[in-house]
């Protein structure tokens, strides 16, 4: 990758340690005292006829709460490897909405359970494995199928990827024709 401006900037924060010191005792200092406001742990006190939490004190517990986070480097560490990988699963699960949603009607609300009822299900499991498919690839770990399917050969792959075809349209054929033949005991 080519240097530029902007990931100059990016090197100068992390030689800084906005990575390691900043942005988490930010995090962890927002979330701490999202937790203690929301919960009013230390009670609440009055202000103009309201009980509001106490602020002040809510505010010191995150604070050290935060402080001792960024010490342990451990911590810091693992959130520092988990926080992109749970954005990534984030991304993929919004990328595999988009991908859904652009094959629903737009006269009614989007409804996951109904548009995919009966055989469209197996539309979303090739959605799936083919946002796995490209996020795996942007890793490079494709690689490792693409060398192990290059070594065995290509037409066992064929075969495979053939007769997996072939049981799938026969449990698709099978199923709808059970569910159209329901039988005439009811008359």
């Amino acid at each position: 990758m080519a240097t530029t401006v902007l990931g100059e900037a990016i090197d100068l924060l992390q030689d800084f340690g906005f990575f390691d010191v900043v942005l988490p005792f930010l995090l962890v200092f927002t979330i701490v005292f999202g937790i203690l406001e929301k919960t009013k742990i230390f009670g609440t006190e009055k202000f103009k006829g309201n009980d509001i939490p106490k602020k002040n004190l809510n505010a010191m517990v995150a604070f050290s709460i935060a402080f001792f986070v960024v010490a342990a480097k451990e911590i810091v560490a693992s959130l520092q490897e988990s926080l992109p990988l749970i954005a990534l699963i984030l991304i993929a699960v919004v990328s595999f909405l988009m991908l859904v949603g652009s094959f629903a009607s737009g006269k009614e609300e989007f409804d996951f359970y109904k548009m995919f009822a009966g055989w469209n299900k197996y539309f979303a499991g090739v959605f799936i494995v083919a946002i796995v498919a490209v996020f795996f690839h942007s890793f490079g770990w494709l690689d490792i199928i693409y060398d192990y399917v290059g070594g065995i050969g290509n037409d066992v792959f064929i075969i495979v990827v053939f007769l997996l075809l072939t049981f799938g349209v026969m449990k698709f054929v099978f199923d709808s024709g059970s569910s159209d033949s329901g039988g005439g005991d009811d008359e």
